[in-house]
């Protein structure tokens, strides 16, 4: 089978307007190859700023790129109305009207979409269950909705239409552990119904969970895309040694724990981690702490998190 998503050489800059000296562009994207099988759920993970929402927005055909091309089915969604019908987006600020209820924002936007209102209604009867639209979502104003209620709310309206490929983006920001794991429930499902998902977050958790590929981007550029299985194999270290410090380690210190294991990750305040592909590398570690104060060492396998700061030196949070 054909992929369902290509982009090649995908550049989008965007016009800060006139300064002296001339025009200032920023690049949000920078030569951007990436492939999506069908059927398989990709996740875009990076901070904010590193590129997602404009990636996400012109393989929704919102935006056009600078140069470069993106095609789902084989067409360009931004210069192909008919390709757009088969694709949901879900955008990260949602685009829902406040003064509507959340039922009038699901029966206005499966109308544009071409959507009539029965099968609307009927394709509501299993989101409801669901996503756990309760009486709020038919007799309150989304701008009386909690974060999660949006959420909910948005995801019903881009699932309304039924479509072949979901574009989500940072689709379980806000919400509660809880609601996190229905929404992977709920991808999960769409998955075994045969739907790809492109979905951006900077969520180590989501990423863990969903992704048959995970996709790490930085300042507009794809560091890798891989399965995860294959990102830990690639990145070669399999451990990770957690250690909290009661004051600020020396760099004396420092040095000698890195040295011990294979890279060192500063975690923030007096919190160190450490990478190795040995796991008896804590036992050295513990020797060189017998004469230092600390509170904690601990000894897991290896993070996404981690895996992130090493490919690209930055900590998400």
């Amino acid at each position: 089978m054909p992929p369902v998503l290509v982009a090649e050489k995908l550049v989008k800059k965007y016009s800060l307007g006139v300064i002296p000296g001339g025009r200032h562009e920023v690049e949000a994207l920078s030569s951007v190859d990436l492939i999506v099988d069908e059927n398989e759920v990709a996740v875009l993970l990076g901070p904010n700023g590193s590129g997602k929402s404009t990636f996400m927005k012109i393989a929704a055909g919102i935006l056009q790129p600078t140069s470069g091309r993106l095609t789902i089915f084989g067409k360009e969604p931004y210069l192909d109305i008919e390709v757009r019908g088969r694709i949901s987006y879900m955008p990260q600020d949602l685009g829902l009207y406040g003064s509507l209820t959340g039922y009038e924002n699901y029966i206005f936007y499966s109308s544009i979409q071409g959507v009539d209102k029965g099968s609307a209604d009927r394709r509501l009867k299993s989101l409801k269950e669901e996503l756990d639209l309760g009486e709020w979502f038919y007799k309150r104003r989304v701008t009386t909705y909690s974060g999660g209620m949006k959420r909910k709310t948005s995801l019903a309206v881009a699932l309304a239409s039924d479509p072949d490929i979901l574009i989500l983006d940072e689709p379980t920001t806000g919400l509660d552990p809880s609601s996190r794991r229905v929404f992977w429930e709920i991808a999960e499902n769409l998955k075994s119904k045969g739907k790809t998902i492109v979905l951006a977050t900077h969520l180590f958790e989501d990423a863990e969970y969903l992704a048959d590929k995970i996709v790490i981007m930085y300042q507009g550029k794809i560091i890798t895309s891989t399965p995860p299985s294959e990102l830990r194999r690639k990145i070669g270290y399999r451990y990770s040694i957690d250690i909290e410090f009661t004051g600020k380690p020396s760099k004396h210190l420092l040095e000698r724990l890195r040295k011990t294991c294979g890279e060192l990750i500063f975690s923030g305040g007096y919190r160190v981690t450490l990478v190795t592909n040995n796991p008896e590398s804590i036992r050295s570690v513990e020797k060189i702490l017998d004469d230092v104060k600390y509170l904690s060492l601990s000894l897991r396998r290896i993070s996404l998190g981690d895996i992130y700061f090493l490919l690209t030196g930055v900590k998400l949070k």
